[in-house]
């Protein structure tokens, strides 16, 4: 999973889950970005970039989260927080 960076064992859904560490948000943004680019997810920039529910859904297909709930969940955090709008006004 940590190939060439820097990776740390925390315990969270699983005890031998490994997280990436980075030296700042702008390299994690970087990251996160190319590792979205990577093969494992292209499939996903063919969805509408405001279908939260179908990127959600794809991601934890694809392998992205641990968390068997990481649909879910994140769908519950946007709807929350009402982030779709951000998609409306735009």
């Amino acid at each position: 999973k940590c190939r060439g960076c820097t990776c740390r064992n925390y315990t969270d859904d699983d005890i031998y889950d490994m997280f990436r560490v980075f030296e700042s948000p702008g390299e994690s943004f970087r990251e996160h970005s190319i590792l979205l680019s990577s093969s494992r997810y292209k499939h996903l920039l063919k969805l509408r970039k405001t279908d939260y529910r179908k990127w959600a859904h794809g991601l934890k297909k694809a392998g992205y989260a641990t968390d068997k709930r990481y649909a879910e969940k994140l769908i519950r955090i946007i709807e929350f927080f009402d982030l779709g709008q951000y998609d409306r006004s735009a």
